[in-house]
């Protein structure tokens, strides 16, 4: 994989270095029996439910082969460099993943893509998808991609032989998380599983800690920079809480990604882990049942429950190779049916309203599914649908480091810096909640 990735990036490179200031000039578009997918679903269910997609699209176009490129890496962190690399080489895919909302907008203030609002129309998905999502997706009076999936970011997922062994009841807030922590700690358990090789799940951390500490009108403020880290009082608590949960996370969290987290969980080697319903696919082909071994809640519960929202969605690059095959692509995403056949096994929910949640055959899903028709939804921070992806990359960093050396005035002056440096409250005034 990392042969891939480099082999890519150089190219992209490479054309960029050959065509001088002028550009690099694309290929003319060719007959679309080829179809060319970028993603980063690489990791047990993702990598099923893309397999599954694909054999979706393949029944519908039988004559259209399609060349999969997943590109390792949580979140997507690895994609967004190699598709940054090609499009400015002029060498875009046919298709390739972006999150909505600020992830998105980067490559729409690129110039890197074509509208979908011949899809959008022809589809009627104004009606078959939830308002949310086609504000997530308009820029400029256009939309910009076609959304798939839905994840819900917060959920707290707990070992249920080791809470029930122990008395112990589901935090509700970062205050009851901590307590629950020292009871799981006394007993010789590491009580918190990370794993930050992919940095954001650290992020994730701190945020339900924010939400916790702040709510959901403090966290929107903060992510877009209307807040002053230095003076508000409140994201200084949610650093103060943060660090006092340091000492119950697990301490090699830096060797780990994401994808370890859940297994660590079934055995009961940490008690509890914040990431998203992404990870169900993971404990269940590790033979983890929901319920007898593990089970997850929302969070945090108080002072509100929100839905943490990511939404994946692919796009129509600009000058692609076979713009028929990536129209036949995005009109099949849409399908009912492909989006119940992607989502069971993701993890996640369909986009698309015609799925009903007697679709999904797991508890979480169906929770996830009611969830988001009545909680309020909220952007999930680290994956691009708020802040500017540059300020991003350096926050992930910060929170990184503060796991090891947790200096909160230091934080807070950094954060400080960072927002003013890449013009949070600028690059955020787009907001599509606003």
């Amino acid at each position: 994989m990392r042969t891939r990735f480099l082999g890519t990036l150089c190219a992209a490179v490479l054309a960029v270095s050959v065509s001088g200031c002028t550009g690099a000039v694309a290929p003319p578009p060719s007959a679309s029996h080829d179809l060319t997918v970028y993603h980063w679903w690489t990791a047990g269910g993702e990598r099923q439910a893309m397999t599954k997609m694909e054999e979706d699209f393949k029944l519908a176009y039988p004559d259209i082969t399609i060349h999969d490129d997943p590109t390792a890496g949580g979140g997507g962190i690895t994609l967004k460099t190699v598709m940054q690399g090609l499009l400015a080489a002029n060498m875009p895919p046919d298709t390739f993943q972006s999150l909505a909302g600020g992830e998105l907008k980067t490559y729409v203030d690129g110039g890197y893509l074509d509208n979908v609002d011949d899809i959008w129309a022809a589809q009627n998905l104004n009606q078959k998808y939830p308002p949310v999502l086609g504000q997530m997706v308009t820029f400029n009076g256009h939309k910009m991609a076609i959304p798939v999936s839905i994840h819900r970011a917060n959920w707290l997922f707990y070992n249920v032989p080791l809470f029930s062994r122990y008395g112990l009841t589901p935090p509700s807030d970062v205050d009851e998380l901590i307590a629950d922590a020292k009871v799981l700690q006394a007993h010789g358990v590491t009580p918190i599983g990370l794993g930050t090789l992919d940095k954001w799940t650290a992020v994730f951390l701190f945020d339900v800690v924010l939400l916790s500490v702040a709510g959901p009108d403090v966290y929107e403020q903060f992510y877009t920079g209307l807040l002053d880290p230095q003076t508000d009082p409140r994201i200084r608590t949610a650093f103060e809480k943060f660090a006092q949960l340091i000492p119950y996370v697990y301490s090699g969290h830096g060797t780990l990604t994401w994808s370890d987290m859940p297994t660590q969980l079934g055995t009961g080697e940490v008690g509890m882990m914040v990431l998203g319903d992404f990870a169900v696919p993971l404990l269940t082909d590790a033979g983890y049942k929901e319920g007898p071994d593990w089970e997850a809640v929302g969070f945090p519960r108080e002072p509100t429950e929100v839905f943490l929202m990511i939404v994946d969605t692919f796009t129509r690059p600009k000058g692609a190779q076979h713009p028929d095959a990536t129209t036949d692509w995005l009109d099949n995403l849409v399908s009912a049916k492909t989006q119940a056949d992607f989502t069971i096994l993701k993890g996640s929910i369909a986009a698309n309203r015609d799925v009903p949640v007697s679709t999904y055959p797991d508890s979480l899903q169906q929770r996830a599914y009611e969830a988001f028709k009545n909680l309020p939804v909220v952007p999930s921070s680290i994956h691009g649908a708020l802040s500017p992806l540059a300020f991003l990359d350096a926050w992930q960093d910060l929170i990184t480091v503060f796991l090891y050396s947790p200096d909160v005035d230091r934080a807070l002056s950094q954060t400080a810096i960072f927002m003013k440096s890449y013009d949070v409250a600028g690059n955020s005034a787009w907001y599509w909640a606003k």
